[in-house]
């Protein structure tokens, strides 16, 4: 988080490990959007309906993605495109996703008119 940090233009806090499950519910139900990884924030932005760009890398998007609110998922280079639904696939490394992918996709959601599913 701190190289995170480092990079960003305008301060943030961290709130790693200092709020509960109901508190970060709250937050996220707040926000315009969510960047995330496939865990419980992705989970907790479809429960709220909170828009969401969500990385992936070894859990399958087919399998695990957030079917009931507006999302983009976003993955690294691979040869083939995911045809399984199976929980696990070849990991693909979460360091082929570019900043540049997840700012086009995190752009694209909210210039999404609302209720639309992208």
């Amino acid at each position: 988080i701190a190289e995170i940090q480092a990079h960003c233009r305008r301060a943030f806090v961290d709130l790693s490990g200092k709020i509960d499950l109901l508190t970060l519910a709250g937050i996220i139900k707040r926000a315009r959007a969510l960047t995330t990884v496939d865990s419980a924030p992705m989970h907790l932005a479809v429960a709220t309906q909170t828009p969401q760009v969500v990385l992936f890398g070894p859990t399958n998007p087919l399998h695990w993605a957030p079917r009931f609110s507006p999302a983009l998922v976003v993955q690294g280079n691979q040869a083939a495109p995911v045809t399984e639904f199976s929980p696990k696939q070849k990991p693909i490394p979460m360091n082929q996703i570019s900043t540049e992918q997840v700012i086009d996709a995190m752009k694209a959601l909210l210039s999404a008119p609302s209720g639309v599913s992208v």
